[in-house]
């Protein structure tokens, strides 16, 4: 296999939860040496919350943690104790990325500030994500998808029109921002292999849902209108939404961008009388009587399975898709022949089917291994990186500074 992209990284892992795993990980499967500093007195958020492996609770067991963590090293500190700092201080001197994602002062308490961490190396890349930023009248305030995606306007974009404020399931804003992250890191790199220099790197949560609202911030900012929630309707484009298909709960996506697809549609569908109605004639009066619209398309789709409706669709060129459960995700076929699931086998779990990476490279593949067990590489880090002989790491592990 062709060397990975990231192979001779090396990255301290001081994140939890969601979103720096997320860009962490992205390091570890293109190849970077991740090593997640842990303890089992406080172990991460993911160690304690299901869903869990059979439904037994465990440490190793639980599937958050495995999604965000494949292909990591392990290594347990108490930071609460001096001489943990010390060793964490250690594995930095040796590192060329220090991620993390407590609230703002937690690293300045644990005695890894940056002005610290600068002083330890310089061209050190110091990597941070908090839920508002490390600076303005907020930065202290503790948040996670959810408060970052009402905060960065997603979720008063999002919901019926008669509805309140909703939010998208899954850990979205979390995902979003951890991509980001993984950028600004490969970023930072580049600019260091230029520079020499390394640089500190902050990504704010809300900040990246914000990013992905820019038709309306830039309708607001020109016209000073306010786009309010429309449901799976979009400005000035239809049909656009959802359709009942064959079955139960069972529904099909289409939207219709233009005049020119608006007349394959019909051509598609068999050319009603309906769809010659002036009120369906252009974009902007079907815009006008969606209501109307979409109870006629509703009435030809209810006719086919959601992936009946799309072979004939987009046999005529019109986007469309199925809206699948998450059983039918994982069935998926053309998902299948993509290999975009893995299932790396696990010691305690065995084979769990987890997500991948959405990329495909012509030259090597991501690296996936099963999340690291909760300390799993302590001999390697305290021994083969840092040179401490047997007998003290036994001390260390003893006292549970090592933990």
């Amino acid at each position: 296999m062709a060397k990975l992209p990231l192979e001779g990284i090396r990255v301290c892992d001081l994140t939890w939860a969601v979103v720096g795993p997320i860009a962490t990980q992205m390091f570890a499967v293109m190849g970077a040496e991740v090593i997640k500093i842990e303890s089992s007195v406080h172990t991460d958020i993911n160690r304690r919350s299901g869903p869990y492996s059979n439904g037994e609770a465990g440490t190793e067991t639980t599937g958050n943690f495995h999604r965000a963590n494949i292909s990591k090293k392990s290594c347990t500190l108490d930071l609460t104790q001096p001489e943990a700092v010390e060793l964490a201080k250690d594995l930095i001197r040796i590192s060329d990325i220090v991620v993390s994602n407590f609230r703002n002062g937690v690293m300045e308490r644990f005695g890894l500030g940056n002005d610290t961490l600068k002083a330890l190396k310089p061209d050190l890349i110091l990597v941070s994500t908090t839920s508002m930023g490390n600076t303005g009248p907020m930065k202290d305030y503790v948040g996670y998808n959810e408060e970052a995606y009402a905060y960065g306007g997603l979720g008063n974009l999002t919901g019926y029109a008669d509805g309140p404020p909703s939010l998208i399931a899954g850990d979205y804003a979390d995902y979003l921002s951890g991509t980001l992250e993984t950028f600004a890191m490969l970023a930072a790199l580049h600019c260091r292999n230029g520079t020499g220099k390394g640089q500190s790197v902050e990504v704010s949560m809300a900040e990246a849902a914000a990013s992905h609202v820019p038709e309306e911030i830039i309708d607001y900012s020109m016209n000073q209108r306010i786009r309010h929630r429309s449901g799976n309707r979009m400005h000035g484009v239809a049909p656009h939404n959802c359709f009942p298909c064959k079955g139960e709960d069972e529904w099909v996506a289409i939207a219709v961008t233009s005049d020119a697809e608006w007349i394959a549609f019909r051509g598609a569908i068999g050319d009603p009388e309906w769809a010659e109605d002036e009120r369906f004639g252009n974009s902007q009066n079907r815009s006008g009587n969606q209501d109307e619209l979409e109870e006629r398309i509703g009435e030809w789709t209810r006719n086919y399975t959601p992936h009946e409706v799309t072979k004939i669709l987009q046999g005529a060129g019109v986007p469309s898709g199925p809206s699948v459960s998450i059983r039918e995700l994982v069935e998926d076929p053309h998902l299948k022949e993509r290999d975009y699931f893995i299932a790396p086998e696990h010691p305690e779990v065995g084979e769990r089917t987890l997500e991948g990476m959405p990329w495909k490279s012509s030259i090597s593949q991501p690296d996936f291994r099963h999340a690291p067990l909760l300390g799993q590489d302590n001999y390697y880090v305290f021994h083969d990186l840092l040179n401490i002989p047997d007998e003290e790491i036994a001390r260390l592990m003893a006292e549970g500074i090592v933990n």
